[in-house]
Protein backbone atom coordinates (compact mmCIF):
# COMPACT_ATOMS: atom_id res chain seq x y z
CA UNK A 1 0.00 0.00 0.00
CA UNK A 2 2.98 2.29 -0.43
CA UNK A 3 1.37 4.34 -3.21
CA UNK A 4 -1.89 5.14 -1.02
CA UNK A 5 0.40 6.01 1.96
CA UNK A 6 2.19 8.44 -0.17
CA UNK A 7 -1.55 10.04 -1.12
CA UNK A 8 -1.99 10.20 2.45
CA UNK A 9 1.44 11.77 3.20
CA UNK A 10 -0.23 15.09 1.32
CA UNK A 11 1.63 15.05 -1.99
CA UNK A 12 -1.36 14.13 -4.32
CA UNK A 13 -4.06 15.91 -2.41
CA UNK A 14 -1.87 19.21 -2.36
CA UNK A 15 -1.29 18.67 -6.02
CA UNK A 16 -4.88 18.72 -6.98
CA UNK A 17 -6.42 20.49 -4.00
CA UNK A 18 -7.11 22.99 -6.33
CA UNK A 19 -10.36 25.04 -8.05
CA UNK A 20 -12.09 23.94 -11.25
CA UNK A 21 -9.77 26.52 -13.28
CA UNK A 22 -6.96 25.08 -11.86
CA UNK A 23 -7.36 21.62 -12.66
CA UNK A 24 -5.00 18.87 -13.61
CA UNK A 25 -6.47 19.18 -17.03
CA UNK A 26 -5.51 22.77 -17.32
CA UNK A 27 -2.05 21.80 -17.80
CA UNK A 28 -0.54 24.58 -15.17
CA UNK A 29 1.13 22.26 -13.17
CA UNK A 30 4.98 21.46 -13.81
CA UNK A 31 5.70 17.99 -15.34
CA UNK A 32 7.46 15.54 -12.37
CA UNK A 33 9.15 14.27 -15.54
CA UNK A 34 10.51 15.01 -18.71
CA UNK A 35 9.53 14.53 -22.00
CA UNK A 36 5.98 13.22 -21.05
CA UNK A 37 4.03 16.35 -22.56
CA UNK A 38 2.40 14.30 -25.03
CA UNK A 39 0.59 11.97 -23.08
CA UNK A 40 -2.54 11.89 -21.09
CA UNK A 41 -2.41 14.73 -17.77
CA UNK A 42 -2.85 11.59 -15.73
CA UNK A 43 0.06 9.34 -17.21
CA UNK A 44 2.66 8.01 -14.44
CA UNK A 45 5.48 10.90 -14.06
CA UNK A 46 3.42 13.52 -16.00
CA UNK A 47 1.93 15.74 -13.08
CA UNK A 48 2.37 12.89 -10.52
CA UNK A 49 5.10 10.43 -9.96
CA UNK A 50 4.22 7.97 -7.43
CA UNK A 51 5.86 4.60 -8.80
CA UNK A 52 8.96 3.88 -7.18
CA UNK A 53 10.82 3.75 -11.04
CA UNK A 54 13.77 6.10 -11.87
CA UNK A 55 12.68 8.97 -14.07
CA UNK A 56 14.55 7.12 -17.39
CA UNK A 57 13.04 4.24 -16.42
CA UNK A 58 9.73 5.54 -16.72
CA UNK A 59 10.35 7.44 -19.58
CA UNK A 60 10.73 4.05 -21.51
CA UNK A 61 8.23 2.49 -20.17
CA UNK A 62 5.89 4.94 -21.45
CA UNK A 63 7.64 5.14 -24.84
CA UNK A 64 7.38 1.71 -24.89
CA UNK A 65 3.24 1.39 -23.99
CA UNK A 66 3.15 4.22 -26.52
CA UNK A 67 4.17 2.42 -28.98
CA UNK A 68 1.62 -0.07 -28.85
CA UNK A 69 -0.89 2.64 -28.09
CA UNK A 70 -1.09 2.79 -24.57
CA UNK A 71 0.49 4.42 -21.40
CA UNK A 72 0.87 3.77 -18.03
CA UNK A 73 -1.29 5.58 -15.55
CA UNK A 74 -0.11 7.60 -12.07
CA UNK A 75 -3.09 4.97 -10.46
CA UNK A 76 -0.11 2.38 -11.68
CA UNK A 77 -2.10 0.32 -14.08
CA UNK A 78 -2.03 0.35 -18.53
CA UNK A 79 -4.59 2.89 -20.27
CA UNK A 80 -5.53 3.76 -23.88
CA UNK A 81 -4.04 6.26 -25.46
CA UNK A 82 -7.16 6.86 -27.37
CA UNK A 83 -9.83 5.83 -24.89
CA UNK A 84 -12.87 4.94 -27.65
CA UNK A 85 -10.68 1.71 -29.70
CA UNK A 86 -12.63 -0.25 -27.27
CA UNK A 87 -16.66 -0.35 -27.80
CA UNK A 88 -17.63 -0.34 -24.42
CA UNK A 89 -17.28 2.39 -22.07
CA UNK A 90 -15.92 1.01 -18.46
CA UNK A 91 -17.00 3.01 -15.04
CA UNK A 92 -14.77 2.62 -11.97
CA UNK A 93 -17.15 0.70 -9.65
CA UNK A 94 -16.83 2.87 -5.83
CA UNK A 95 -13.98 4.39 -7.39
CA UNK A 96 -10.37 2.93 -8.46
CA UNK A 97 -10.36 -0.15 -7.51
CA UNK A 98 -6.46 -0.04 -5.77
CA UNK A 99 -8.01 3.09 -3.36
CA UNK A 100 -10.57 2.85 -0.98
CA UNK A 101 -13.55 2.59 -1.86
CA UNK A 102 -16.12 5.33 -1.86
CA UNK A 103 -13.24 7.91 -0.99
CA UNK A 104 -11.40 11.20 -2.79
CA UNK A 105 -7.93 9.46 -3.26
CA UNK A 106 -10.00 6.67 -5.11
CA UNK A 107 -12.32 9.32 -7.09
CA UNK A 108 -9.14 11.19 -7.71
CA UNK A 109 -7.52 7.62 -9.05
CA UNK A 110 -10.46 6.87 -10.96
CA UNK A 111 -10.61 10.23 -12.96
CA UNK A 112 -6.49 9.97 -14.03
CA UNK A 113 -6.69 5.57 -14.25
CA UNK A 114 -7.71 5.67 -18.04
CA UNK A 115 -11.64 5.22 -17.38
CA UNK A 116 -14.53 6.66 -18.98
CA UNK A 117 -16.11 7.65 -15.45
CA UNK A 118 -16.13 6.82 -11.65
CA UNK A 119 -19.31 5.63 -9.90
CA UNK A 120 -19.79 6.62 -5.81
CA UNK A 121 -22.54 5.71 -3.72
CA UNK A 122 -24.17 8.34 -1.52
CA UNK A 123 -26.27 8.56 1.32
CA UNK A 124 -27.85 11.05 3.78
CA UNK A 125 -26.92 11.49 7.46
CA UNK A 126 -29.96 11.75 10.35
CA UNK A 127 -29.78 15.74 9.87
CA UNK A 128 -28.99 15.96 6.27
CA UNK A 129 -25.90 15.89 4.86
CA UNK A 130 -25.13 14.32 1.79
CA UNK A 131 -22.23 11.46 2.54
CA UNK A 132 -20.30 8.95 0.60
CA UNK A 133 -21.54 5.64 1.54
CA UNK A 134 -22.67 2.17 0.58
CA UNK A 135 -23.06 0.05 3.50
CA UNK A 136 -26.23 0.47 5.53
CA UNK A 137 -23.62 0.36 8.63
CA UNK A 138 -20.06 1.83 8.56
CA UNK A 139 -17.71 -0.74 10.14
CA UNK A 140 -16.49 -2.35 6.66
CA UNK A 141 -15.65 0.67 4.61
CA UNK A 142 -15.12 3.16 7.11
CA UNK A 143 -14.46 2.95 11.00
CA UNK A 144 -13.08 4.21 14.11
CA UNK A 145 -9.93 3.20 16.02
CA UNK A 146 -12.29 2.18 18.97
CA UNK A 147 -14.10 0.04 16.67
CA UNK A 148 -17.18 1.74 17.58
CA UNK A 149 -19.56 1.42 14.43
CA UNK A 150 -23.01 2.91 13.19
CA UNK A 151 -26.38 2.81 11.83
CA UNK A 152 -26.60 5.16 8.44
CA UNK A 153 -30.47 6.15 9.16
CA UNK A 154 -29.57 7.45 12.68
CA UNK A 155 -25.66 9.00 12.15
CA UNK A 156 -25.32 12.38 12.38
CA UNK A 157 -22.24 14.62 10.94
CA UNK A 158 -20.63 15.21 14.49
CA UNK A 159 -20.53 11.68 14.21
CA UNK A 160 -19.59 11.39 10.07
CA UNK A 161 -16.33 12.92 11.10
CA UNK A 162 -15.32 10.71 13.21
CA UNK A 163 -15.20 8.50 10.59
CA UNK A 164 -11.87 7.47 8.40
CA UNK A 165 -11.71 5.30 5.06
CA UNK A 166 -10.34 1.86 5.25
CA UNK A 167 -7.79 0.23 3.10
CA UNK A 168 -8.01 -2.43 0.48
CA UNK A 169 -6.71 -4.45 3.01
CA UNK A 170 -9.28 -3.94 5.62
CA UNK A 171 -6.57 -1.35 7.65
CA UNK A 172 -7.65 2.26 8.83
CA UNK A 173 -6.57 5.22 7.14
CA UNK A 174 -5.83 8.74 8.01
CA UNK A 175 -7.88 9.67 5.22
CA UNK A 176 -11.23 10.73 6.06
CA UNK A 177 -14.59 9.35 5.51
CA UNK A 178 -16.04 12.11 2.55
CA UNK A 179 -18.87 13.89 1.62
CA UNK A 180 -21.13 14.15 -0.83
CA UNK A 181 -19.36 17.69 -1.51
CA UNK A 182 -15.87 16.36 -0.89
CA UNK A 183 -16.12 13.82 -3.93
CA UNK A 184 -17.86 16.39 -6.03
CA UNK A 185 -14.71 18.88 -5.59
CA UNK A 186 -12.22 16.46 -5.77
CA UNK A 187 -14.28 15.14 -9.26
CA UNK A 188 -14.44 19.01 -10.40
CA UNK A 189 -10.38 18.80 -9.86
CA UNK A 190 -9.50 16.06 -11.76
CA UNK A 191 -11.72 14.99 -14.27
CA UNK A 192 -10.85 15.10 -17.71
CA UNK A 193 -13.68 15.73 -20.94
CA UNK A 194 -15.96 13.33 -22.18
CA UNK A 195 -15.76 11.47 -18.15
CA UNK A 196 -18.63 10.99 -16.06
CA UNK A 197 -19.47 10.87 -12.36
CA UNK A 198 -22.23 8.68 -11.60
CA UNK A 199 -23.56 9.52 -8.29
CA UNK A 200 -25.82 6.29 -7.17
CA UNK A 201 -28.36 7.50 -4.88
CA UNK A 202 -29.03 5.04 -1.81
CA UNK A 203 -31.82 6.98 -0.34
CA UNK A 204 -35.38 6.67 -0.61
CA UNK A 205 -34.64 10.76 -0.35
CA UNK A 206 -37.95 13.53 -0.93
CA UNK A 207 -37.74 16.65 -3.21
CA UNK A 208 -36.25 18.91 -0.77
CA UNK A 209 -33.11 16.02 -0.36
CA UNK A 210 -32.50 15.23 -3.89
CA UNK A 211 -32.92 19.08 -4.74
CA UNK A 212 -29.91 19.91 -2.34
CA UNK A 213 -28.02 17.49 -3.67
CA UNK A 214 -28.26 18.40 -7.59
CA UNK A 215 -27.56 21.84 -6.56
CA UNK A 216 -24.32 20.54 -4.85
CA UNK A 217 -23.83 19.30 -7.87
CA UNK A 218 -24.86 21.90 -10.28
CA UNK A 219 -22.41 23.96 -8.36
CA UNK A 220 -19.57 21.98 -8.43
CA UNK A 221 -19.35 20.17 -11.45
CA UNK A 222 -19.84 21.28 -15.03
CA UNK A 223 -23.04 19.98 -17.43
CA UNK A 224 -22.52 17.22 -18.53
CA UNK A 225 -19.42 15.73 -16.15
CA UNK A 226 -22.24 13.64 -13.32
CA UNK A 227 -24.83 11.91 -13.89
CA UNK A 228 -27.73 10.15 -11.43
CA UNK A 229 -28.56 6.54 -10.69
CA UNK A 230 -31.10 4.62 -8.25
CA UNK A 231 -32.46 1.78 -7.21
CA UNK A 232 -35.45 3.55 -6.42
CA UNK A 233 -37.61 4.72 -9.27
CA UNK A 234 -39.41 7.01 -7.55
CA UNK A 235 -36.09 8.53 -6.39
CA UNK A 236 -35.79 9.67 -10.67
CA UNK A 237 -38.77 10.36 -11.19
CA UNK A 238 -38.29 13.33 -8.94
CA UNK A 239 -35.02 13.97 -10.06
CA UNK A 240 -36.50 14.64 -13.23
CA UNK A 241 -38.85 17.19 -11.86
CA UNK A 242 -35.97 18.91 -11.00
CA UNK A 243 -33.87 18.91 -14.12
CA UNK A 244 -35.10 17.86 -17.14
CA UNK A 245 -31.39 17.48 -19.12
CA UNK A 246 -29.49 15.39 -16.71
CA UNK A 247 -28.82 11.70 -17.25
CA UNK A 248 -30.81 9.60 -15.12
CA UNK A 249 -29.75 5.98 -14.73
CA UNK A 250 -32.57 3.37 -13.56
CA UNK A 251 -30.84 0.43 -11.71
CA UNK A 252 -32.56 -3.08 -11.95
CA UNK A 253 -32.67 -5.37 -9.17
CA UNK A 254 -30.33 -8.05 -9.49
CA UNK A 255 -30.78 -11.22 -10.87
CA UNK A 256 -32.09 -13.67 -7.77
CA UNK A 257 -29.93 -16.58 -8.76
CA UNK A 258 -26.82 -14.13 -8.65
CA UNK A 259 -28.84 -12.58 -5.14
CA UNK A 260 -28.50 -16.39 -4.18
CA UNK A 261 -24.75 -16.53 -4.74
CA UNK A 262 -23.58 -13.90 -3.68
CA UNK A 263 -25.19 -14.76 -0.34
CA UNK A 264 -23.57 -17.92 -1.05
CA UNK A 265 -20.40 -16.04 -0.87
CA UNK A 266 -21.15 -13.88 2.10
CA UNK A 267 -21.65 -17.40 4.16
CA UNK A 268 -18.30 -18.18 2.52
CA UNK A 269 -16.78 -15.12 3.31
CA UNK A 270 -17.49 -14.77 7.08
CA UNK A 271 -15.50 -17.69 7.82
CA UNK A 272 -12.04 -16.66 5.31
CA UNK A 273 -10.84 -13.29 5.92
CA UNK A 274 -8.72 -14.29 2.84
CA UNK A 275 -11.96 -14.53 0.86
CA UNK A 276 -13.53 -11.44 2.96
CA UNK A 277 -10.91 -9.20 1.38
CA UNK A 278 -11.53 -10.90 -1.58
CA UNK A 279 -15.20 -10.08 -2.01
CA UNK A 280 -15.46 -7.49 0.22
CA UNK A 281 -17.30 -4.94 -2.69
CA UNK A 282 -19.86 -7.63 -2.95
CA UNK A 283 -20.47 -9.50 0.73
CA UNK A 284 -22.43 -6.40 2.00
CA UNK A 285 -24.78 -6.15 -1.10
CA UNK A 286 -26.97 -8.99 -0.13
CA UNK A 287 -28.31 -7.41 3.65
CA UNK A 288 -28.47 -3.95 2.04
CA UNK A 289 -30.44 -4.92 -0.54
CA UNK A 290 -33.22 -7.22 1.37
CA UNK A 291 -33.65 -4.47 3.76
CA UNK A 292 -34.28 -1.80 1.11
CA UNK A 293 -36.69 -4.73 0.14
CA UNK A 294 -38.26 -4.87 3.13
CA UNK A 295 -39.17 -0.88 2.99
CA UNK A 296 -40.86 -1.12 -0.15
CA UNK A 297 -44.72 -2.47 -0.36
CA UNK A 298 -43.73 -4.13 -4.00
CA UNK A 299 -40.51 -4.86 -5.57
CA UNK A 300 -40.68 -4.13 -9.24
CA UNK A 301 -38.61 -4.13 -12.23
CA UNK A 302 -39.87 -1.29 -14.83
CA UNK A 303 -39.49 -1.96 -18.24
CA UNK A 304 -37.72 0.07 -20.53
CA UNK A 305 -41.03 1.86 -22.10
CA UNK A 306 -41.86 2.32 -18.85
CA UNK A 307 -38.73 3.89 -17.99
CA UNK A 308 -38.25 6.23 -21.45
CA UNK A 309 -42.27 7.48 -20.78
CA UNK A 310 -41.50 8.43 -17.32
CA UNK A 311 -37.46 9.96 -17.30
CA UNK A 312 -37.43 10.90 -20.93
CA UNK A 313 -34.19 10.08 -23.66
CA UNK A 314 -31.48 11.11 -21.72
CA UNK A 315 -31.78 7.83 -19.32
CA UNK A 316 -31.10 3.85 -19.36
CA UNK A 317 -31.30 1.05 -17.75
CA UNK A 318 -28.02 -0.49 -15.82
CA UNK A 319 -28.78 -3.95 -14.87
CA UNK A 320 -27.20 -7.01 -13.57
CA UNK A 321 -24.59 -8.77 -15.91
CA UNK A 322 -26.87 -12.06 -15.60
CA UNK A 323 -29.69 -10.22 -16.49
CA UNK A 324 -28.43 -8.67 -19.95
CA UNK A 325 -27.25 -12.18 -20.68
CA UNK A 326 -29.97 -13.90 -19.64
CA UNK A 327 -32.15 -11.41 -21.96
CA UNK A 328 -31.15 -11.77 -25.55
CA UNK A 329 -33.51 -8.65 -26.69
CA UNK A 330 -33.11 -6.45 -23.64
CA UNK A 331 -30.38 -4.21 -25.34
CA UNK A 332 -32.34 -4.30 -28.78
CA UNK A 333 -35.34 -3.18 -26.71
CA UNK A 334 -34.01 -0.61 -24.76
CA UNK A 335 -32.34 1.65 -27.98
CA UNK A 336 -35.73 1.12 -29.36
CA UNK A 337 -37.78 2.15 -26.36
CA UNK A 338 -35.55 5.63 -26.80
CA UNK A 339 -33.09 5.09 -23.95
CA UNK A 340 -29.60 6.59 -23.65
CA UNK A 341 -27.96 3.32 -22.83
CA UNK A 342 -27.59 0.16 -21.20
CA UNK A 343 -25.14 -0.27 -18.47
CA UNK A 344 -23.92 -3.18 -16.87
CA UNK A 345 -22.88 -4.70 -13.06
CA UNK A 346 -22.51 -7.06 -10.90
CA UNK A 347 -22.59 -8.37 -7.35
CA UNK A 348 -20.80 -11.76 -8.57
CA UNK A 349 -17.38 -10.37 -8.54
CA UNK A 350 -15.29 -8.85 -11.17
CA UNK A 351 -14.19 -12.29 -12.99
CA UNK A 352 -17.56 -13.27 -13.17
CA UNK A 353 -18.30 -9.96 -14.76
CA UNK A 354 -15.59 -10.39 -17.29
CA UNK A 355 -16.41 -13.66 -18.03
CA UNK A 356 -19.86 -12.99 -18.92
CA UNK A 357 -18.95 -10.20 -21.09
CA UNK A 358 -16.06 -12.46 -23.13
CA UNK A 359 -19.13 -15.06 -23.47
CA UNK A 360 -20.88 -12.56 -25.13
CA UNK A 361 -18.40 -11.64 -27.01
CA UNK A 362 -17.69 -15.30 -27.95
CA UNK A 363 -21.08 -15.87 -29.10
CA UNK A 364 -20.93 -12.90 -31.54
CA UNK A 365 -23.92 -11.01 -29.45
CA UNK A 366 -23.99 -7.44 -28.37
CA UNK A 367 -22.04 -5.89 -25.35
CA UNK A 368 -23.03 -3.66 -23.11
CA UNK A 369 -22.76 0.50 -24.06
CA UNK A 370 -20.98 0.16 -20.49
CA UNK A 371 -20.07 -1.46 -17.36
CA UNK A 372 -19.35 -0.53 -13.72
CA UNK A 373 -15.99 -2.86 -13.11
CA UNK A 374 -13.56 -3.29 -9.85
CA UNK A 375 -10.87 -3.42 -12.89
CA UNK A 376 -9.20 -0.62 -14.98
CA UNK A 377 -10.34 0.08 -18.28
CA UNK A 378 -7.66 -1.71 -19.71
CA UNK A 379 -7.95 -5.05 -18.64
CA UNK A 380 -11.76 -5.09 -18.95
CA UNK A 381 -10.97 -4.45 -22.67
CA UNK A 382 -7.92 -6.22 -23.01
CA UNK A 383 -9.86 -9.79 -21.81
CA UNK A 384 -11.87 -9.02 -25.17
CA UNK A 385 -9.74 -6.97 -27.65
CA UNK A 386 -6.21 -7.91 -27.01
CA UNK A 387 -5.05 -7.37 -30.34
CA UNK A 388 -6.20 -3.18 -29.40
CA UNK A 389 -2.44 -3.92 -27.35
CA UNK A 390 -0.75 -4.52 -30.98
CA UNK A 391 2.50 -2.55 -31.83
CA UNK A 392 1.41 0.61 -34.03
CA UNK A 393 5.21 1.87 -34.59
CA UNK A 394 8.53 0.88 -33.55
CA UNK A 395 10.49 1.64 -30.57
CA UNK A 396 14.34 1.09 -29.47
CA UNK A 397 13.78 0.44 -25.77
CA UNK A 398 17.03 1.81 -23.81
CA UNK A 399 16.10 -0.46 -20.32
CA UNK A 400 14.70 -4.03 -19.73
CA UNK A 401 11.09 -2.46 -18.87
CA UNK A 402 10.99 -0.94 -22.19
CA UNK A 403 12.41 -4.20 -23.78
CA UNK A 404 9.62 -6.59 -22.13
CA UNK A 405 6.65 -4.13 -23.33
CA UNK A 406 7.79 -3.92 -26.74
CA UNK A 407 8.42 -8.14 -26.90
CA UNK A 408 5.40 -9.39 -25.03
CA UNK A 409 2.36 -10.37 -26.84
CA UNK A 410 -0.35 -8.79 -27.58
CA UNK A 411 -2.20 -10.83 -24.67
CA UNK A 412 0.14 -10.59 -22.41
CA UNK A 413 -0.74 -9.51 -18.72
CA UNK A 414 0.95 -5.35 -18.78
CA UNK A 415 0.55 -4.69 -15.48
CA UNK A 416 2.65 -6.87 -14.20
CA UNK A 417 6.07 -6.19 -15.65
CA UNK A 418 8.55 -6.85 -12.97
CA UNK A 419 7.01 -10.45 -12.87
CA UNK A 420 7.26 -10.95 -16.71
CA UNK A 421 10.64 -9.98 -17.01
CA UNK A 422 11.21 -12.99 -14.78
CA UNK A 423 9.50 -15.27 -16.81
CA UNK A 424 11.01 -14.00 -19.74
CA UNK A 425 14.33 -14.91 -19.03
CA UNK A 426 13.01 -18.38 -19.33
CA UNK A 427 11.13 -17.66 -22.30
CA UNK A 428 7.84 -17.19 -20.90
CA UNK A 429 5.26 -14.62 -20.69
CA UNK A 430 1.61 -13.99 -17.95
CA UNK A 431 -0.98 -14.05 -20.24
CA UNK A 432 -3.81 -11.30 -19.55
CA UNK A 433 -6.26 -14.41 -18.33
CA UNK A 434 -3.44 -15.13 -15.40
CA UNK A 435 -2.20 -18.32 -17.52
CA UNK A 436 1.79 -19.03 -18.39
CA UNK A 437 2.55 -19.59 -21.76
CA UNK A 438 5.37 -20.18 -24.03
CA UNK A 439 6.76 -17.51 -26.02
CA UNK A 440 6.40 -18.42 -29.60
CA UNK A 441 9.69 -19.59 -31.19
CA UNK A 442 9.87 -16.65 -33.88
CA UNK A 443 10.11 -14.11 -31.20
CA UNK A 444 12.51 -12.07 -30.11
CA UNK A 445 15.43 -13.63 -27.37
CA UNK A 446 14.23 -14.17 -23.96
CA UNK A 447 15.49 -10.65 -22.18
CA UNK A 448 18.26 -11.62 -19.59
CA UNK A 449 18.64 -9.34 -17.09
CA UNK A 450 19.04 -10.11 -12.95
CA UNK A 451 16.12 -7.80 -11.95
CA UNK A 452 14.45 -7.87 -8.39
CA UNK A 453 11.78 -9.86 -8.08
CA UNK A 454 8.43 -8.18 -6.73
CA UNK A 455 7.50 -8.38 -2.72
CA UNK A 456 5.12 -11.19 -3.20
CA UNK A 457 7.00 -13.32 -5.46
CA UNK A 458 10.38 -15.17 -4.63
CA UNK A 459 13.17 -16.67 -6.74
CA UNK A 460 15.88 -19.18 -5.77
CA UNK A 461 18.05 -19.08 -8.56
CA UNK A 462 18.50 -17.27 -11.71
CA UNK A 463 15.99 -20.00 -13.60
CA UNK A 464 12.45 -19.69 -13.59
CA UNK A 465 11.45 -24.00 -13.47
CA UNK A 466 7.97 -24.03 -14.89
CA UNK A 467 6.84 -28.06 -14.84
CA UNK A 468 4.43 -28.93 -16.92
CA UNK A 469 1.93 -31.38 -14.78
CA UNK A 470 1.50 -28.28 -11.72
CA UNK A 471 -0.39 -25.10 -11.04
CA UNK A 472 2.02 -22.04 -10.26
CA UNK A 473 0.29 -19.20 -8.06
CA UNK A 474 1.58 -15.69 -8.50
CA UNK A 475 0.06 -13.01 -5.63
CA UNK A 476 -2.33 -15.80 -4.98
CA UNK A 477 -4.25 -16.16 -7.98
CA UNK A 478 -3.87 -19.39 -10.05
CA UNK A 479 -2.35 -20.23 -13.09
CA UNK A 480 -2.42 -22.87 -15.35
CA UNK A 481 0.30 -23.52 -17.79
CA UNK A 482 0.08 -23.81 -21.46
CA UNK A 483 2.95 -25.50 -22.91
CA UNK A 484 2.24 -26.27 -26.82
CA UNK A 485 2.88 -29.65 -28.63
Amino acid sequence: MKLFHVLLGGVVLALVGCSSSDNLSSGTHQDEVAGLTHLPIGAEGRVLKLSSYTPAQVQDIQNAMQARGLYWTAAQTPAYLNGKVCPIDVYAHRGHYNYPENSSSAVLMGAIGGFDGVEIDVMLTRDGYWVVHHDSYTGRATGRSDGKRYRMSRIKGKEWNTLVVRDKDGYLTDERAPYAIDAFERWGSSYQLGQQLNIEIKEDADIVELNQLLRMARETLPRGSYLFSSLEFDVLKKLRELDKSVYLGYVWEPHPTSIAKAKQTARKAAKSDVLYQKYNRQINWVSDYEARKRSRSKSQKYSAKTVRKALGANSGLHVDIRSFVGASTIYTRSHQAGLERVATYSINGTDYHQAQLAYLKSRGRQLPDEAIMDTSKFEACHRLYPNLANKVRSYTPTTNYGRAIMQLPNDADFNRLEEQLMYLEDNHYIASNGRVRLMSRVAQAPVKVKSKASSKTSRTSSQVFIPADEELSLEAKPINIEIPN
